[in-house]
C-alpha cells in the first residue's frame, strides 16, 4: 500500500504543478506526458490514475485527460496535507 500511496503522491503532485503553471489548461495526458514526466509506465500509472479519478482528487475530462479536483487541490496545498492523505 505504501509503493501505491507514494506513486498516488507523484501523480497528485505532477496534476497540481500542471494546474499552477497553466490554469486555463490544467491537464496532462497520461499517455503522452505522465509517463515520461515520472519514469512509469502506462501500465503502471493508468489503474492510480484511475483510483485518484473515482475517489474524486482527479476529475476525467475526455481520453486519459484529467484535471485536478477541488478535493486533490485541498490535498496537494502543501507537503504535509499530501502525506496526511496518502501516508506511507
Amino acid at each position: 500500500m505504501s509503493a501505491e500511496n507514494a506513486l498516488r503522491r507523484r501523480l497528485l503532485t505532477a496534476y497540481r504543478q500542471a494546474h499552477e503553471s497553466n490554469k486555463e489548461m490544467p491537464f496532462l495526458h497520461t499517455r503522452q506526458h505522465l509517463a515520461g514526466q515520472l519514469g512509469e509506465s502506462y501500465d503502471v500509472l493508468a489503474p492510480q490514475v484511475q483510483w485518484l479519478e473515482q475517489n474524486r482528487y482527479l476529475h476525467w475530462k475526455a481520453a486519459d485527460v484529467f484535471k485536478i479536483s477541488p478535493k486533490g487541490l485541498r490535498a496537494t496545498h502543501n507537503a504535509d496535507d499530501l502525506a496526511r492523505e496518502f501516508p506511507d
